[in-house]
Parts: structure tokens; C-alpha cells; sequence
């Protein structure tokens, strides 16, 4: 009876061994499933942050293609005579473009790739746009509150910070 105790004990110390053991590698494979998972996550914040700002811009420089006169981009000159219709639709793409950047700026933080690869970029972009008499004067921002406040206050704050800084 005591042999049976003994290879009784030793049956249990084995199970538990190898309950144990199955544990541990079920705990690392869920936790690199978890791990799998949340890089899969981050991947795809990181393609849908980036495809929106990307895609907005892609289509605000297809639009251009057919108003290059208008100058709305800082590599540009400031055009000195356009027509009424020529202002409207300068002043619309300065609320797409102006729209772009607040999302960029929005957006900046969601994955480091952003943070680091493409915000430098928008912000250098933004910077230079900042410089045109034509963009100033639409936001309004930089003399005064701006004409509607339709956008996010912290970006407004960092554009106006931008625009002392230079």
C-alpha cells in the first residue's frame, strides 16, 4: 500500500508537471497571438490615418492640375489678378488643404511611423504655406480669430505657433 501511495504521489506530481507545462506554452502562444494581434491593429490605424490624409491630397493635387494659375502651393508665386470665380476657388482649396493638415495634425500621434516619417513633412509643409500673403489672409487665423472656427482649437494653436516661430 505504501508503493501504491508513493507511484500515487508520483502520478500527481507528473500530471501537475505537465498541466503546468501546457499552460505555460498555451500563456505564450496567446500572448503572441496578443502580440500578432495588436502589431495587426497598429498596422492597420497606421494604413487608414494614412491613406485618408494621403488620398484627400492626391485629390486636392488632381484638382489643381486644372487651376495651376490659382498658386495655392508654397512652391508657387501668388498670382496678382485673378477673377471672382478664380478667388472662390482658391479660397476652397485653401479649406481642403487647410482641412489636410488639421487631420495630419490630428492624426500625427496615432503610430509612431507617422510621428516620426511623415508628420516632419506636413509641418514643414505647413510652415511654408503659412508664409503665403493669400493662405494667411483666407484662415485668418495668425490677425485675429479666424473667419469660422470650424477647426480643432489645439490645431489652430500649434498653426499660430508655427507662425511666430518664423
Amino acid at each position: 500500500m505504501h508503493n501504491a501511495l508513493i507511484e500515487y504521489a508520483d502520478l500527481i506530481s507528473l500530471l501537475t508537471a505537465v498541466g503546468t507545462f501546457i499552460a505555460i506554452v498555451a500563456g505564450v502562444v496567446e500572448l503572441v497571438k496578443a502580440r500578432r494581434e495588436h502589431v495587426k491593429a497598429k498596422e492597420q490605424e497606421f494604413n487608414s490615418s494614412y491613406l485618408t490624409i494621403s488620398d484627400a491630397y492626391h485629390r486636392l493635387l488632381e484638382l489643381s492640375v486644372a487651376y495651376p494659375h490659382l498658386g495655392i502651393f508654397p512652391w508657387q508665386e501668388e498670382p496678382a489678378d485673378l477673377s471672382a470665380d478664380d478667388l472662390n476657388r482658391r479660397d476652397i482649396f485653401y479649406e481642403m488643404m487647410i482641412s489636410i493638415f488639421e487631420r495630419a495634425y490630428l492624426e500625427r500621434h496615432k503610430t509612431p511611423e507617422i510621428t516620426e516619417h511623415f508628420w516632419p513633412g506636413w509641418e514643414t509643409f505647413l510652415r511654408r504655406q503659412i508664409e503665403k500673403p493669400s493662405f494667411r489672409k483666407y484662415w485668418g487665423i495668425f490677425d485675429g480669430e479666424g473667419a469660422f472656427g470650424a477647426y480643432d482649437a489645439r490645431f489652430e494653436a500649434f498653426a499660430r505657433g508655427l507662425d511666430r516661430s518664423r
